[in-house]
């Protein structure tokens, strides 16, 4: 799912409810992943989510170019209609929208509903608000993140299903797709999680947990509004992960 800043109400934790989480990944260029991220979240404040990613932290801020899909927010669900069997009659099908001494602070991109920055190293979190970090130790209690970078998207408060995400990010590992599926919604990391996610890849090599999509992506999604994340002709194919699981990231390797 991904990692969000605890919101508190007194000294208690307020849960951060996370579901319907769904991520779409391929490879966009050697040593460039691109990447998209839709989920449900009902918060009762403001809170920061933060996807750690496989960057190298001497590529500096100019690892990650983040894609702007608010006019887009129906990706997911046309990538989801590429896995439907062909309906009898069906007419066409559009994917079209429809609708001093002290470090400076992160820069502050506006990507369509949020406020977003990436920061090239676990110490550069420290220049984001004090509001949106995450509580000392977490990243240590997760562990293997000390040489990751991390896409910060900041949330208002309220039940809503969030409109996709979407960035490029220069990988370490060219191999593997990477979804970022590390749970911390309580301000703690805990060993097993429970998942609601439904993983779209392109370029992935498949096994029996995969199925292939009946159509090709340009059937249905409107590929010139996502941004250039997804590839029109390219094969796709989809993951479903629910239930209680190891709390890790995902990774496919690229076939």
């Amino acid at each position: 799912m991904c990692c969000f800043t605890p919101v508190y109400r007194g000294q208690q934790v307020v849960p951060i409810h996370v579901s319907q989480t769904r991520i779409f990944a391929r490879m966009a260029a050697p040593s460039v992943q691109a990447l998209a991220y839709e989920l449900k979240v009902d918060t009762a404040e403001p809170v920061a989510m933060i996807l750690p990613l496989p960057t190298s932290p001497a590529a500096g801020e100019g690892a990650l170019l983040f894609v702007d899909l608010l006019d887009y927010p129906f990706l997911f669900s046309d990538l989801e209609l590429c896995f439907q069997p062909p309906a009898p009659a069906a007419g066409p099908a559009f994917g079209a929208p429809q609708a001093g001494g002290m470090e400076p602070t992160l820069v502050m991109h506006r990507v369509g509903a949020f406020h977003a920055s990436f920061a090239p190293s676990r110490k550069d979190l420290d220049r984001l608000d004090p509001r949106f970090r995450m509580p000392a130790g977490v990243w240590d209690a997760v562990g293997g993140y000390d040489d990751y970078g991390f896409a910060v998207f900041q949330l208002a408060a309220g039940d809503q299903r969030v409109h996709p995400m979407g960035f490029t990010f220069r990988t370490r590992e060219p191999d593997s797709l990477f979804f970022p599926t590390v749970h911390v919604h309580d301000g703690t990391f805990h060993a097993e999680a429970e998942f609601d996610h439904v993983l779209y890849a392109q370029g992935a090599a498949r096994d029996g947990r995969d199925t292939a999509a009946v159509f090709d992506a340009r059937t249905f999604v409107a590929v010139d509004d996502a941004g250039g994340l997804v590839d029109g002709t390219l094969p796709l194919s989809r993951r479903t992960i629910r239930g209680k699981r190891p709390n890790r990231d995902t990774r496919l390797r690229v076939a």
